[in-house]
């Protein structure tokens, strides 16, 4: 059976029709298959093996998407859903509050997990003090102009006042800000263009990208990742800028390397085509807490692209866990293959997260006098 049909017999069971669904949800189906025909085989980490096989279905199902980032459509790569997450490691029926969130995914069941508002005087008090931490580090215009906007997924949230203003925030978003505050102070000053071609490897539902398309309107963005989170990208961006080109793997194969001369705001692609990227081309490339879930062929894979893609003068921002453990051999960042090019911007321990290491570094063209694993040795584990 073909793809296509396999998807017409999935949405026929739900009594719907290829042509009946709205357009961009015909989009996002057309990629995920397309994706899903190109990907190879092993690619796919242990950890993120989390998708159901008929995802298509997932997609079919539009009432969801109005709720994703508080359902299990997002879980796994939203913070305010942390406890619904971590239940697969702490428990043996991978159940919180009495609810199998990972099974509800696989089994299509979006029942909202979490309210909109903020209701526990804990969880208030714990982003509160937050986002107090946060105007301290990043100030608060920066937290103010940056933070949650988007209605779109409708996430969880909290008012915050400031002054006679008021914005809204949840934990996640806050983890978004801080991360966004050190590659744009880093990027304001380092970045040798107004239009910077920006990428992110694993890029959640697309927050901190959309953020990044505020501050710098003139940037084209590059998503790299799985079929299922570039079909929520897709999704997310989509409706947070209406206005927007947005080109997807379609294109690629329809028209090959040509895309990436033509203007665009945003490409979303499966991460095994990052090989399809012409030498020197990215600004600025970004990596937040997912490199750390990847197997070591993959980083491999990634790094090789990286070390090419990348211009001379170039970004590239890696925050990732010191050590992630486990059971078929732990990830550890200060292994991570780095070529003798990079120069370091920024190391540090996140002042958000103290098991993550910040760090930005620099693309040169001559090899650099301290390799950046020297460098790197200190970090844990010891």
């Amino acid at each position: 059976m073909s793809n296509i049909s396999a998807l017409d017999a999935i949405l026929r069971s739900m009594n719907k029709t290829i042509d009946s669904l709205p357009k961009l949800f015909h989009t996002m189906l057309e990629n995920y298959n397309l994706c899903k025909k190109t990907r190879p085989s092993g690619y796919t980490s242990t950890f993120w093996d989390v998708f159901p096989e008929d995802y298509e279905k997932s997609i079919g199902q539009t009432s969801a998407w109005t709720t994703f980032l508080r359902n299990p459509l997002s879980l796994g790569f939203n913070d305010v859903l942390i406890n619904f997450d971590n239940a697969r490691y702490v428990s043996q029926d991978k159940k919180y509050d009495g609810i199998d969130a990972w099974k509800n995914r696989k089994e299509h069941d979006f029942t909202n997990l979490i309210d909109e508002v903020i209701s526990s005087p804990e969880e208030q008090k714990t982003m509160f003090e937050t986002v107090d931490f946060l105007f301290k580090v990043c100030g608060p215009d920066f937290i103010k102009n940056y933070s949650l906007e988007s209605k779109i997924g409708s996430p969880q949230k909290s008012v915050v006042n400031l002054g006679s203003e008021s914005f809204h925030t949840n934990m996640h978003d806050l983890s978004l800000l801080y991360y966004f505050w050190q590659i744009s102070r880093t990027a304001d000053v380092l970045l040798e263009t107004d239009t910077p071609v920006i990428a992110e490897i694993g890029a959640g539902y697309g927050g901190l990208i959309s953020k990044a398309k505020k501050r710098y309107p003139k940037a084209r963005f590059i998503i790299f990742d799985l079929p299922e989170p570039g079909a929520i990208q897709a999704y997310y961006i989509q409706n947070t800028y209406p206005d927007s080109k947005i080109l997807y793997l379609k294109d690629l194969l329809e028209r090959g390397n040509k895309v990436f001369n033509e203007k665009f705001d945003f490409m979303i692609l499966p991460g095994w085509m990052i090989d399809k990227v012409p030498d020197k081309y990215i600004d600025l490339m970004i990596n937040i807490r997912s490199m750390m879930e990847m197997s070591p062929p993959i980083i491999d894979f990634y790094f090789t692209h990286i070390h090419r893609v990348v211009k001379d003068n170039g970004l590239f921002a890696c925050f990732n866990r010191y050590i992630k453990v486990y059971e078929d051999g732990d990830i550890i960042m200060k292994d991570y293959p780095f070529d003798e090019y990079w120069v370091t911007v920024l190391s540090q321990t996140s002042l958000f997260q103290n098991h993550i290491h910040d760090l930005i570094l620099k693309r040169q063209d001559k090899k650099s006098d301290l390799h950046i694993r020297d460098i790197l040795k200190s970090l844990p584990p010891h």
